[in-house]
């Protein structure tokens, strides 16, 4: 039996949503470089960096009632303010980083009918995703 790894934990300061693990691609984290390219009149290319934020992007295909309501209001909170996250990264052989994100982009889950094991209709919401920035820059 396959065990699952958790890859994101939203709001762990509140109500600490451990999401289930996305497959096929559906999670990454980015060390993504803050600058700003600027042309100076003779052509020449300057940038400016200002340091490096973690871009957290996650996807999932359905998720149970309960566990979309609570996604959800995580996502809004992330919206407002900054929200405090657990969440893997490529290089961390497993282990959890912890950093404060703001929810950047966030698609809400569709509604689909889907079929239990005994071939029974049951509500699913699918087609979840969100992009979290990092709030603060590091290097």
């Amino acid at each position: 039996m396959r065990m699952g790894m958790t890859q994101l934990i939203l709001d762990t300061g509140g109500s600490a949503v451990i999401l289930p693990e996305s497959r096929k691609g559906g999670y990454t984290a980015q060390f993504t470089p803050l600058s700003v390219d600027v042309e100076m009149v003779t052509g020449r290319l300057t940038r400016e960096l200002r340091g490096n934020v973690w871009v957290l992007n996650y996807q999932y295909n359905y998720l149970k009632e309960e566990m979309k309501n609570r996604v959800i209001a995580a996502c809004e909170k992330g919206k407002r303010t900054p929200i405090e996250c657990d969440f893997l990264t490529p290089d961390s052989g497993g282990a959890l980083r912890h950093s404060r994100f703001w929810v950047t982009k966030f698609t809400y889950p569709k509604f689909y009918w889907g079929k239990n094991d005994h071939g029974t209709l049951i509500p699913l919401w699918g087609g979840f995703s969100l992009t979290l920035r990092e709030v603060k820059p590091g290097d």
